[in-house]
């Protein structure tokens, strides 16, 4: 299954499986990065492709939804 190309500007979220630190790059970026240096654990993540795929996905779910409408009180 290739990654959708559609998303590679799009900025990704990916936890460390190790510490849960929160690694924010874009999509191009996970589409070629196979491991990096978690700033938490100090520990080398590997990224598999299966971890891609999920994360893909995950980001294509929600761009399919859309963006959340504002919350507007009405008086």
């Amino acid at each position: 299954m290739p990654l959708c190309q559609n998303l590679c500007p799009l900025e990704m979220t990916f936890k460390c499986p190790r510490c849960g630190l929160a690694l924010l790059k874009p999509g191009r970026w996970f589409q070629v990065a196979s491991k990096y240096r978690c700033e938490g654990c100090h520990g080398e993540i590997r990224i598999t492709y299966p971890d891609k795929i999920a994360l893909f996905q995950k980001y294509a779910a929600s761009q399919r939804e859309g963006p959340s409408p504002p919350n507007i009180a009405q008086s």
